[in-house]
Order: structure tokens, then sequence, then C-alpha cells
């Protein structure tokens, strides 16, 4: 299809990551972001995630090339919104930013211009005004975007069949899953059942019924190791649906169903967010984060190329 130009905007951790992709896979790419600080922290990152992709043999020396030639980095919106054909926003989940973000857009962008969100959690169809709202639709990459395949795409009360279908192409030419959420829901599917599992994950630590490590080693030496290739529905397929009713029945009504989980508020409150602090469960102190992102990424690309096999 059309390599058109893209803008993405907001430089963090998914922005870094979305722009590059699009970028590799031949578009020019404008990656946006207010401060010239964090612009450098994503030229950092990229180079990082270059490097790690090369590494594995999962970059080919064209998009190697592509993210050199193609990918700006600017502190200047104007001159990129006004050239922009698909527009991937991803700043912070802050409603009157993204209004904010939208509103001005809106103005400098083409009418044809296609208006995307990488949003985890608003409803911005709720949040944001655009004169032509057929061309608004969520399209939420998944941490790392340009190594996870999925994105959820969600689809807003005025979002048209002709934007729904382009956008779904264009991130089929990213080498990504598309899968569509027909009405905007808190969460999606992704971080509805992340937050589910992560809730009684905390529970039993906060319990002191196991450790963090063990509830970890408990989920991938085990579902884990499944859930690349099966989802939990085709799960209760194999074992059974009466056993899944029979787990409905005795075990559901003992989950925790509290609406907030002391071990989050513990480590928020410590200031100990994980990776990007130094510390969190871990303690990361002294370590380079561009390296502690690509070991992670390293064994994410290793389950994609075993998972390719199937």
């Amino acid at each position: 299809m059309e390599k058109v130009n893209v803008l993405v905007i907001g430089a963090g951790i998914m922005g870094h990551s979305i722009a590059m992709d699009f970028a590799a896979h031949g578009y020019p790419t404008t990656l946006y972001d207010k401060s010239a600080e964090q612009l450098e922290m994503a030229k950092k990152l990229v180079a990082g995630n270059v490097q790690l992709l090369e590494s594995e043999d999962m970059i080919t020396a064209e998009g190697v090339k592509n993210v050199d030639d193609l990918l700006v980095y600017t502190d200047k919106l104007e001159d990129a919104a006004k050239k922009a054909k698909f527009v991937v926003e991803a700043v912070p989940e802050v409603p009157d930013i993204k209004k904010s973000v939208f509103a001005e857009l809106d103005k400098l962008c083409s009418p044809d211009t296609i208006f995307t969100s990488t949003t985890s959690a608003l409803n911005i169809y709720d949040v944001v005004e655009v004169s032509n709202p057929g061309r608004l639709i969520i399209g939420h990459f998944n941490n790392p975007a340009h190594i996870i395949p999925l994105v959820e795409v969600v689809m807003g009360p005025e979002t048209s069949q002709e934007t729904l279908e382009y956008v779904k192409k264009v991130y089929e030419s990213l080498d990504h899953v598309p899968v569509v959420l027909k009405q905007y829901t808190i969460g999606f599917i992704v971080n509805r059942l992340n937050t589910a599992l992560a809730r009684e994950a905390n529970y039993i630590v906060e319990q002191g019924w196991a450790t963090p490590e063990d509830v970890d080693k408990a989920i991938t030496n085990n579902a884990g190791l499944k859930l690349a290739f099966e989802g939990p529905l085709e799960l209760y397929d194999h074992i059974g649906w009466d056993l899944a009713k029979l787990g409905g029945t005795f075990l559901a009504p003992m989950l925790c169903n509290t609406t907030a989980t002391a071990l989050p508020d513990k480590l928020v409150a410590e200031g100990n967010l994980g990776v990007k602090t130094g510390k969190g469960l871990k303690d990361y102190t002294g370590l380079d984060r561009v390296e502690v992102q690509n070991a992670r990424n390293r064994k994410i690309l290793k389950v994609i190329r075993t998972v390719k096999q199937f």
C-alpha cells in the first residue's frame, strides 16, 4: 500500500517505538515532542532498538536504512502536521493534554488525515473533538510497540468503516495483528485481562501466601508457555468447559475483587516504579536503561521466533 507521511505525537515509551516501526517499514515518519530532552532520549532508545533487532536478525538492511533515512525528530509541530496523512497520538493519559493535541492537529492537518490514538485507557471519543470524527479511531499498540504484533483497534460511535479498514491495512503493512473492538470499553481486551491477573497476583503476595518471585514463576512455567499459542478461552476447549464451569462456581467467589491493592500503592509511595526509576520489586540501580530494555526485548523476540514455527 502507499507509504503516506506519518506523524507520531509524543516521544516517550510508546511514541519512539511506534515511530521507529513505521519508518523501518518504509513510511516517512516524523516524531514530535515539545521536549528536546525527550527527543534525545528517544534517539538513544531507537538506536538501541535497531541494534538489538540487527543482532537478532529481526530487521532487514533496508529496514535499518529506512530508520536512518525516514525517521525525523522535531520539536516543531506545524510543518510535520501539514504533511501528515496518518497521525498517531502517544501523549500522556491526561484528558486535557489529549484534547489540546487533537484541537491543534485538527487546525493544522488536512481534512482527510487519519487520526489515531494509542491510548490504553481513555475514551477519547468523549474527550477530544475533531471536525471529521469519521476519521478518528483508537489504535492501541502494546509495549514494546516495534516488537509485539498486537494492535487493539477500537471504533468510536462515528468512526467510518472506511477508516477502520484503512488503519487495519496500515497495521498489517507493519506486520502487526489488528483486533477490533466494535465500541469503547475501558481497558480494551489486553488491559482488562492483564489487570485481572495482576490483581490476583498482588493479592496472593499481600496475603503472604507466596513471594513475588514464586508467583511470577507459577505463570511463566505454566500458563505463560501455553499463552504463546492459545488463549484462555481455547484452553477450556482442551480441558473441558465442565471444569471451567466448576471452577467458576467454587473458585470465582473466592478471588480478589477489591478496587485497590496494597502492593502497587506501597511501591508508588516509595517512588519505586520499576526500571524507569532504577528500582521496583527488583533493584536496577547502576544498570543502563537501554540494556535492561534490550535484555527483555531479546526474550520477547525469541518467543516470537518460536511461535512463528507453529
